[in-house]
């Protein structure tokens, strides 16, 4: 399975360092980290599990999750983005995460020039490619980095919305 998924970090880090998930046992972790990531470790048992395709119904928890956002007219990582990326990279490193690949798509907002929003969101989805790859044991996993700039707004946001200016991290197992 190498369907493209959305990665939420705190929810991620959450499953694994849970006192609940310390009452798991092993194969029901590997379960629950493939169920909402899409990813199985080596160590874990092959299941096949349905991917959901629900759409979102406006800006959910989990679209937070796994967006980084950005000022306006910026490609700066803030404090939050900082400690996004941070606990994403421990995530990463985790060994039910080992197989783990990323691909990071930059979008924009629609003020500005179409041209200057695409560039600004290639700047955004570099930046963050640059932080994971300097925390992450091997650089290679982030697959590719690409930008939409403001062709894909979130769904229920309108254009201007300051959601849209962002950097979605999508995960998939790692090509071997």
């Amino acid at each position: 399975m190498n369907a493209l998924i959305s990665v939420g970090l705190p929810a991620a880090f959450g499953v694994i360092a849970s006192t609940a998930a310390l009452a798991m046992s092993p194969q029901e972790l590997c379960d629950r980290v493939f169920e909402q990531y899409g990813v199985m470790s080596e160590e874990c048992e092959i299941v096949d599990t349905p991917q959901n395709d629900t759409e979102l119904s406006g800006l959910s928890d989990e679209t937070q999750e796994s967006h980084v956002f950005f000022a306006r007219g910026g490609a700066q990582l803030d404090d939050n983005a900082r400690l996004k990326l941070t606990v994403l990279v421990q995530v990463l490193e985790t060994p039910l995460m080992t197989r783990a690949c990323l691909h990071l798509v930059g979008h924009s907002d629609s003020s500005g020039s179409s041209t200057r929003n695409l560039e600004l969101a290639r700047e955004r989805a570099q930046i963050v490619a640059d932080a994971l790859r300097a925390g992450l044991m091997d650089p290679s996993r982030i697959l590719e980095v690409s930008a939409e700039g403001e062709n894909r707004p979130l769904q229920g946001q309108q254009g201007g919305s300051r959601y849209n200016r962002r950097v979605e991290i999508l995960a998939r197992d790692c090509p071997e």
